[in-house]
């Protein structure tokens, strides 16, 4: 398609929130319905709605965030957060729902 028109406008979606350092990474996890982020150098995360992108919570953990993953196990799902302590603290869906 070497002809293709590509047109991308911003949305009129705005975080309101205020973010205390770079964004580090944002995650969309389509079996929860849920958007994560987390900055850099911080131990808080943010959970957003999918489906409308509201603000839900921000969930703080005992040591800075190095990864996230989701972990759709057969009788669990949760969210695995790796840390700069190194551990793995392991959030379950219905923790992000508050």
């Amino acid at each position: 398609m070497a002809n293709a028109d590509m047109k991308y406008e911003e949305s009129t979606l705005k975080d309101k929130r205020s973010h205390n350092n770079h964004i580090e990474r944002i995650y969309y996890f389509e079996r929860i319905d849920k958007v994560i982020l987390y900055e850099q150098n911080v131990k808080t995360f943010k959970v957003y709605s999918g489906s409308d992108l509201t603000w839900i919570q921000d969930i703080e953990c005992q040591s800075n965030i190095l990864a996230i993953e989701f972990c759709d196990l057969p009788d669990l799902k949760v969210i695995a957060v790796s840390l700069a302590d190194r551990t793995i603290a392991f959030f379950e869906q219905s923790a992000l729902t508050q």
